[in-house]
Parts: C-alpha cells; structure tokens; sequence
C-alpha cells in the first residue's frame, strides 16, 4: 500500500493545486479524482492495478500532511506496517483511517480520512464528456526547458497561450502590450487544426516537471496533460482560461 500512497502525494502535493481528493474503489479498480479551488485544473486518476485497501469511496485531507508523514525516516524501513482501518456506512465497509507503525512497535501515527458523505459533499465525482481530443503528442524535454526559460523571463504572466496552425503549436506568454516572449513547442500536429488555447502556465509547467511518461492534449476544452508512473496514470484538465 505504501507504494500507491507515495505516488498519489508524488503526483499532487508538488503541484500545490490539490489539498484534498477523492478516491473511489472497487474489486476492479481504483479511481482518484480532485479539483483546485478555483476549477483551474481537475484531476482525474486511475491506478493501474486496483487496491483491496482502497475499496470503497472516502477522502484523503491535507495531502501535506499526509506527505509529510509517509516520508518519516521510521515508515521507510521495510518492516514498517501500513493498514487501513474500516467502518460500516450504511451498510458498507469504508477506509476511515490510515495506520503507520514502525519496524520496531515503538513509532506510530494514525491518519484521519473523510466518510463517504463528507467527500461527497465537497468533491461530487463528475465526469468529463470529452471523447476526443484533435490535437495529442509527446512533449519534448526541449519544449519544456524553453516553456521554463520563457517562464523565468516573464514571471508576471499567470497564462500562457498555445497557438495550433499550420501543423506547428507556438507558446507564447505575455502580449504586443507589454513584455512577451515566444517559442515553437511543438511541430508535426494535423495540419487542419487551427485553435487558441490559454492555460494556466505554472500548472503546466508544474505537471510537465513531474516523473512519468507524458501525452499532452489538446482541444475546445482546454488542454489535459496525461502522466503515466508505472503505478498509475493521472490525467490533468486544465480548462481554457477566459480574459
């Protein structure tokens, strides 16, 4: 369980975006969804094995915290014991709390989660009715090194601009008012696509810097950035901003 645990925080807590999310488990699978507070970006998550653990729906808070526990010295010992503890909601058993003790006995801390009505409440499991997206590649580490360039030269500008046309996807931030600076991201898309396409530019960044196999997508929507670490794949809407 550990495992599954360190990647959730390793693809939440680095972006700042999520302090809490979701998590809903079947026999089948197990899924993980949250929302940044303003609906700048959504996760969506599915891990690629499901975990017994997880079967159930409850919320995982204070993902910092949470971080901060699964990295303690103590729990990095592989005698280290990690164990949910279940109670019945209506009917059903659900993960009410997460159980860390170390090798020795002698270390231990107890992780509060959210009860199913609570996460409901404040992150309802909506879907996305995106079936395609007209726009999809991988990113070069290039490209994102000059989207970190053109980020360090701009540091005022919350949104960069993606530009589709002519087979070729230009970056730019900033406008013909003031400061800007602009790169040629990515080239080789279908030509007979011609879109504008505004994101937030440290979400993107953020999610383009984390580990795993990357696919970028892009479309009317906005833009969704999929990342897969071997133990899951995490998909990250970023809606198009408006001006």
């Amino acid at each position: 369980m550990r495992d599954y645990l360190i990647d959730i925080v390793k693809h939440t807590v680095p972006l700042g975006a999520f302090t809490t999310l979701r998590i809903d488990g079947t026999d089948d699978q197990t899924e993980i969804s949250a929302t940044e507070q303003e609906k700048a970006m959504v996760l969506r998550g599915k891990l690629h094995a499901p975990v017994a653990d997880f079967k159930g729906t409850f919320g995982i808070p204070n993902l910092p915290q949470l971080n901060t526990i699964l990295n303690i010295p103590e729990y990095q010992d592989d005698k280290a014991k990690y164990t949910i503890t279940k109670r019945d909601f209506n009917g059903a058993d659900q993960p009410v709390s997460i159980n860390l003790e170390n090798g020795n006995g002698d270390f231990k801390n107890d992780f509060r989660l959210m009860a199913p009505n609570v996460i409901n409440s404040m992150e309802p499991k909506l879907g996305f009715n995106v079936k395609s997206w007209p726009v999809e590649f991988v990113p070069t580490v290039a490209a994102q090194q000059k989207l970190k360039f053109q980020i360090q030269a701009n540091p005022e500008e919350k949104a960069v601009t993606f530009r589709i046309e002519g087979g070729n996807i230009t970056a730019q931030l900033g406008d013909a008012s003031s400061h800007s600076g602009n790169f040629t991201f990515h080239a080789g898309v279908d030509a007979s696509v011609k879109k504008t396409i505004a994101v937030p530019v440290l979400y993107v960044s953020s999610v383009l810097a984390l580990s795993g196999d990357k696919m970028i997508h892009m479309g009317d929507l906005g833009m969704m950035i999929s990342v897969d670490s071997g133990i899951g794949k995490y998909d990250y809407i970023l809606p198009m901003l408006t001006k």
